[in-house]
């Protein structure tokens, strides 16, 4: 069968073709497209009517490759959602690197408390702004918004109502809102009534494998033959980790403008290791949960490639990692979580201001500021890789990774060496990989998730990195600890 997959990151969409069969799989990208929020009226908001219009565009450029297409299924990050009134958005969703999305987080913390909000959803991310921070702050500072609405939905299924689907919930994108109870994969609507949010406007959730109705004729390559809208794994990272070759005695590394890093568990870890290291349980596929922490990115990496393109300078990959594996390693750290770093402004100045804040030589050429970003990720997700194992009282023996970094030879290295761990790296497209997996599996061409990973085994060559440079990485960590993040 023809599956696509519509993936969509804060930073780039991609479109892919899928043909897969019970023991073959290959996977094309067909269309690939920018995304980054746009400023209107002061804020800072994703484009709907643009995004749709790529995706339309992408569908039929699957078309001119495949002799029809049988299911489409979209995934995007989490947290942003869309208020709707008689169907349609009410504005254009706002995106959590709007400064103003969650202006009342503190208020929010005071009402409630952290420990409860843990106890409720399994939920820290204490410096993501998730979408329980959003909506409080649409309550308290836009009410009459609120009055308006009649239905929320995430992004993925804002946008699959937008091709012509019905208006379903998806409990994997769901569960990142920091509103769902992970041991009911429902919404945690008691909570919500103690913030008095109107738990009126969430919609039922489905388990990944729903069906939303076909693509409109508006959208479709041939109106005549709609290809049905599935809901797939719909959370990114939800795609990612079952895009994966996991094992039980691996780690999975997800990265894109955020870096996630965690492990699959059958239950929820709500323990208070597991609250005093902010590690979050997401819903998964197939039943599972994802044990994890947010690191922020390569979104830092994406800014400064931003700054840098506007300046006329060369940003292409093979050019800026060139430059960085000559640039002495780790002499400026950062904290990738710092709250130093924003949307608004250029990266590279940011980077400069928090090494001179924190009395660190300053990284002056575009390789030395890759590199110091470069050593400041891994060394931050080694830092995490520790808390997380003390936390679930075990050590992964390995690390699953997937998204951009897969493509990153010096990255991984680096990874390898800082955690002193072998990381295998690929399939790169693991989310889009999981997207379509979660497809076939709805419509009966894989039996489950375990037939889907042993399919990806089978299909993929990744590379698998060895520890080959120790030295320095402890110091490193020692230095992380130390720095600020606010």
């Amino acid at each position: 069968m023809n599956h696509v997959a519509i993936d969509l990151g804060a930073s780039g969409g991609t479109v892919f073709l899928g043909r897969m069969t019970a023991s073959s799989f290959t996977i094309e990208e067909v269309h690939r497209f920018d995304n980054r929020p746009v400023e209107r009226n002061g804020r800072y908001v994703w484009d709907l009517d643009g995004l749709v219009d790529h995706i339309a565009d992408g569908l039929d450029a699957a078309a001119d490759h495949a002799d029809g297409l049988d299911t489409v299924g979209i995934d995007t990050w989490g947290l942003d959602f869309g208020l709707l009134s008689d169907g349609e958005p009410l504005r254009d969703p706002i995106s959590y690197r709007d400064p103003e999305s969650t202006a009342a987080r503190e208020e929010l913390f005071e009402t409630i408390g952290k420990r409860r909000l843990f106890e409720a959803t399994g939920i820290t991310n204490w410096n993501t702004p998730n979408t329980l921070w959003q909506l409080y702050t649409v309550a308290q500072r836009e009410p009459e918004l609120l009055e308006r609405a009649e239905r929320l939905l995430m992004m993925p299924q804002l946008l699959s109502l937008l091709l012509g689907g019905w208006p379903t919930g998806e409990v994997t994108v769901a569960s990142t809102t920091q509103m769902v109870d992970p041991d009911s994969r429902d919404w945690a609507t008691d909570l919500l009534e103690e913030l008095s949010l109107p738990a009126d406007l969430l919609p039922s959730l489905a388990e990944p494998g729903e069906r939303l109705g076909v693509v409109d004729e508006r959208f479709a390559p041939d109106p005549d033959a709609s290809p049905e809208l599935l809901a797939p794994a719909s959370h990114d990272t939800a795609a990612a980790v079952a895009g994966l070759p996991l094992s039980d005695d691996a780690a999975f590394l997800n990265t894109g403008s955020w870096f996630i890093l965690g492990v699959e568990r059958d239950e929820p870890v709500r323990t208070d290791a597991a609250f005093e290291y902010s590690l979050s349980n997401e819903l998964g596929a197939n039943g599972t949960v994802r044990v994890l922490k947010n690191v922020n990115g390569f979104f830092l990496l994406e800014e400064c490639r931003t700054t840098w393109l506007e300046a006329g300078e060369p940003v292409d990959y093979d050019h800026l990692l060139s430059a960085a594996r000559q640039a002495p390693p780790r002499t400026a750290l950062i904290d990738p979580d710092a709250e130093d770093f924003s949307i608004e402004g250029p990266m590279p100045d940011q980077i400069r201001a928090y090494c001179r804040r924190t009395d660190q030589p300053v990284p002056t050429g575009r390789g030395d500021i890759v590199r110091c970003l470069l050593d400041s990720l891994v060394t931050k997700t080694a830092l995490v890789l520790d808390q997380l194992a003390a936390a679930i009282g075990e050590s992964p023996d390995r690390i699953a990774l997937g998204g951009g970094g897969a493509r990153n030879d010096l990255f991984c290295r680096l990874l390898s060496d800082a955690t002193g761990r072998p990381v295998t790296a690929g399939p790169v497209e693991a989310t889009a990989v999981g997207n379509l997996l979660t497809q076939a599996i709805a419509v009966d061409t894989l039996s489950d998730l375990e037939a889907g990973r042993q399919l990806v085994e089978a299909s993929f060559d990744p590379t698998t990195y060895e520890p080959a440079d120790s030295d320095g990485w402890d110091r490193a960590k020692e230095r992380m600890r130390e720095l600020p993040v606010d």
